[in-house]
C-alpha cells in the first residue's frame, strides 16, 4: 500500500534538527526528499528511494543541497511503524554520521470556520465486559475506525509472541504463524486546527477491554464512543459470574456474603474456617476463570462457529457461578451445625 505522503519530525544524534520528509511512488519503490533543518549548520536536501513494507521502512539517500560548510555523505535509514502510527528508527551516513530519528504523519488542516480556535479537551472511555474476536471481526472494526479518520491511517497491533504494529490495509494481507493473540489494539489520530488531535484506541487483552475517543468536540468523541460501544456489544460474551452492568462478580458477592454470615457464627474458629473456605472457593473460582473463560479470546484466524462452541462458555460460567454458590452455602450452614453432619 502507499505510505502517507507527507511527514514531519525530528532527528538526534551527530546531527539535530527538524524532519520533513515526502514520499511518492508504491510502497516497494518509493522515491522523494527529506530536508533537515540544522540549527548549527542550516538547510541540507537530500534525495531518497527506498520501500515500505507495512511495518518496516528503509531508505537511502544523496545530498541535494548540501550544507554551508559541511560535507554531507550518503544516507542510510531504518525505521519501524510504531503503535501510535509513528516511524521511529536510525540513520547513518558515508562519513560516520549517525542518530536516531521519529517521523509524524502530517497533513494540512484548514483554519476553522470563523477562525474560533478551541482548545477544550474532552475524552471518554468505555470499559467492556469479556470479548471473542476473530481477525475478520478487529479488522471490521478497524475499517468502522478509519472511516472516521480520512487524512490518516489505523494501524493494528498484535501481541502474539511478540508485538507488531501494521497498517490497516498491511494487516489485512499478513500472515501469522500463532493462532491466537494476547493483544489486539486499534489506534488513530488525527491533527486537528486547534492543536489538539483526535484520537481513537480500541484495545482487548487478558486484564482490559476499552475503547477510548478524544478530541476537541465533545459531541464527536461521545458519538465515536458510542458507536464503537454498539459495535463490540456484539463481540462481548455474558457470563454469569460477571454482573457487568453492576461492577461485580460472583467472587465479590460471595466476599460479602461471607462477611454477613459472620456473626451468626459463635466460635472465632468457625469464623476463619468460613473466610478461609470462602477465600479458597474464590481462588477457584478464578483459576477456573483464567483457564478456561479468559477475559479475551483473540484469534488470528477465524474463531469457532457452531452453537456448543457459542453456549459453552456461558453454560460454563452458570456451572460455576451456582457451584461457589453452593458450596459457600453449604460451608456457611455446615460451621451453624444446621446440617446432619456435626461440625
Amino acid at each position: 500500500m502507499a505510505i502517507c505522503k507527507k511527514w514531519a519530525g525530528k532527528v538526534y544524534g551527530t546531527n539535530t534538527g527538524n524532519l520533513y520528509a515526502t514520499f511518492e511512488g508504491h510502497s516497494d519503490a518509493l522515491t522523494g526528499k527529506i530536508h533537515l533543518n540544522d540549527p548549527v549548520f542550516g538547510l541540507a536536501v537530500y534525495g531518497i528511494t527506498g520501500f515500505f513494507d507495512g511495518q518496516r521502512l528503509s531508505l537511502q539517500g544523496k545530498p541535494e543541497m548540501p550544507l554551508d560548510g559541511a560535507e554531507l555523505g550518503k544516507l542510510e535509514a531504518q525505521a519501524l511503524l510504531n503503535t501510535r502510527g509513528e516511524l521511529e528508527g536510525e540513520w547513518t551516513t558515508s562519513i560516520g554520521s549517525a542518530g536516531t530519528f521519529i517521523l509524524f504523519p502530517h497533513h494540512h488542516i484548514s483554519d476553522n470556520e470563523g477562525g474560533v480556535k478551541q482548545e477544550q479537551l474532552h475524552t471518554a472511555r468505555h470499559n467492556f465486559g469479556a470479548v471473542a474476536v476473530d481477525r475478520q471481526q478487529i479488522t471490521e472494526l478497524a475499517a468502522e475506525v478509519q472511516d472516521s479518520f480520512k487524512n490518516t491511517q489505523v494501524v493494528i497491533t498484535v501481541l502474539a509472541g511478540t508485538e507488531k504494529a501494521r497498517l490497516l490495509d498491511d494487516f489485512k494481507n499478513a500472515t501469522f504463524k500463532n493462532e491466537r493473540a494476547t493483544i489486539f489494539k486499534i489506534f488513530a489520530r488525527e491533527p486537528q486546527t486547534s492543536g489538539i488531535d483526535r484520537i481513537v484506541m480500541i484495545e482487548f487483552g487478558p486484564a482490559v477491554n476499552f475503547a477510548m475517543t478524544q478530541g476537541e468536540n465533545e459531541a464527536w468523541v461521545l458519538g465515536m464512543l458510542e458507536k464503537f460501544k454498539n459495535s463490540v456489544e456484539s463481540l462481548e460474551r455474558r457470563y454469569a459470574t460477571s454482573f457487568q452492568k453492576f461492577g461485580f462478580g460472583i467472587n465479590q458477592l460471595l466476599f460479602v456474603g461471607a462477611i454477613v454470615y459472620l456473626p451468626s457464627l459463635p466460635e472465632l474458629a468457625f469464623r476463619i474456617a468460613l473466610m478461609t473456605g470462602v477465600l479458597g472457593i474464590i481462588g477457584f473460582v478464578t483459576w477456573v476463570h483464567r483457564r478456561y473463560l479468559p477475559f479475551a479470546e483473540l484469534y488470528l484466524g477465524s474463531k469457532p462457529e457452531g452453537f456448543i462452541a457459542k453456549s459453552l462458555p456461558s453454560a460454563l460460567s452458570w456451572v460455576i457461578a451456582v457451584t461457589s454458590a453452593v458450596a459457600a452455602t453449604l460451608l456457611a450452614t455446615y460451621l451453624q451445625g444446621l446440617l446432619p453432619i456435626s461440625p
